[in-house]
């Protein structure tokens, strides 16, 4: 029991140095739940209209994403 508190202990020191660029998530991905959202948005919208909102909401989730990030990441020093 002793050397699983201690093993536990030292993982977690280990995980609280690691800098919070390796928690980095890559803003340009997209995961399910946004292409559904994306395709519940643009249903029965013209092409033309459909790509505009396709990349309104691209950019504003980027920039949300990348805008978390940076609050992230002043905050831990």
């Amino acid at each position: 029991m002793r050397k699983f508190v201690a093993s536990f202990f030292i993982l977690v020191l280990i995980l609280a140095v690691i800098p919070p660029t390796a928690y980095a998530v890559d803003c340009s991905k997209d995961n399910l739940l946004d292409r559904f959202g994306d395709w519940f948005g643009t249903v029965g919208k013209t092409p033309s209209r459909k790509n505009r909102v396709l990349a309104s909401r691209k950019t504003n989730r980027r920039l949300a994403c990348e805008e978390n990030q940076a609050l992230k990441a002043a905050g831990s020093f």
